[in-house]
């Protein structure tokens, strides 16, 4: 979605649909399919916070001069995911389907909750603050340069 009034709208739906992907091949136990989808959801998820932590925060931040603002809650919660999806990457290799389909549906649920206050609060609120600056911010998330990101991942 690139309205004038919500121009920052994420994918979000690709994660969610990347883990109910996951989900359904892990309650088959077709391992080799989950491990493919939680790989390209971590791919993708590694990217998306990347561009929001390095790029859209501070932003935001610097807009705003309110460095614990609502981005200090969202990045929390980024740390906390990071954590889960960390966790589930060992998890996922246990191959226990109970064990796997409890953790998943937990990151799931956190994942969706984090979307949920992006997409209604925090980047309705970002767009219009930022829109003055709108062009540059966009050219910023399309040439971000992966390879130099701030956030290590253990996976």
């Amino acid at each position: 979605m690139s309205s004038t009034e919500n121009w920052l709208v994420h994918e979000h739906s690709l994660y969610e649909n990347l883990l109910s992907r996951c989900t359904e091949a892990i309650e088959i136990e077709d391992w080799k399919t989950a491990d493919l989808l939680f790989r390209k959801m971590v791919t993708h998820l590694k990217r998306h916070m990347a561009l929001e932590e390095e790029v859209l925060y501070p932003a935001y931040e610097a807009e705003t001069h309110a460095p614990q603002g609502p981005t200090g809650a969202l990045r929390e919660e980024h740390d906390h995911i990071v954590r889960l999806v960390t966790d589930m990457s060992r998890v996922i290799k246990t191959r226990d389907s109970d064990h796997v389909l409890e953790c998943l549906v937990h990151l799931e649920k956190q994942m969706i909750k984090h979307h949920e206050k992006e997409e209604d609060i925090f980047l309705p609120m970002a767009s219009h603050i930022l829109e003055a600056k709108r062009e540059d911010i966009s050219r910023q998330l399309d040439e971000f340069d992966m390879s130099r990101t701030n956030r290590k991942w253990d996976i």
